[in-house]
């Protein structure tokens, strides 16, 4: 059996493949995460998600909604905090004209926990509307020997 070329074109195509070329799609990293101390000693990461409707001098009673029903999808931890595997994020502000979340992981597995928690985010709030997103990565404090 011979194939052409043309017979997989479908299959290669780039949106087959991960996540679409979006700007609001997290990059990790890896320098703030493994290179700059204090390195990858286990100590927690935390990333500051400020999210906003497309129309920044306006409310969005929609924004709330849409993140509200993302976290619902995640298992509650306490109140105020959701995650899952290896990450968990904690809603900081809820307003129409914003919202706020602050997203960590720890451990050795702490690139894979924050590349796990912005791509659920993407996937249950970015993907397919016009929020607009920033991200800042928080000062890293040294786990404790």
């Amino acid at each position: 059996m011979t194939f052409e070329a043309d017979d997989h074109d479908d299959v290669c195509a780039d949106e087959d493949f991960g996540f679409p070329d979006d700007e609001r799609l997290y990059e990790p990293d890896y320098d703030w995460l493994w290179t700059n101390p204090p390195h990858n000693d286990g100590s927690e990461a935390r990333l500051r998600i400020t999210l906003r409707p497309a129309d920044e001098e306006g409310e969005d009673s929609s924004l709330p909604d849409l993140v509200h029903s993302w976290l619902g999808t995640l298992l509650a931890f306490e109140e105020s905090t959701w995650g899952a595997g290896g990450w968990a994020v904690c809603l900081v502000c809820d307003r129409g004209d914003r919202v706020v979340l602050e997203l960590w992981s720890a451990g050795e597995d702490v690139a894979d926990g924050i590349q796990a928690g912005t791509e659920s985010l993407y996937e249950g709030v970015l993907h397919g509307s016009d929020v607009q997103v920033a991200y800042e990565q928080l000062p890293r404090i040294p786990q404790e020997s």
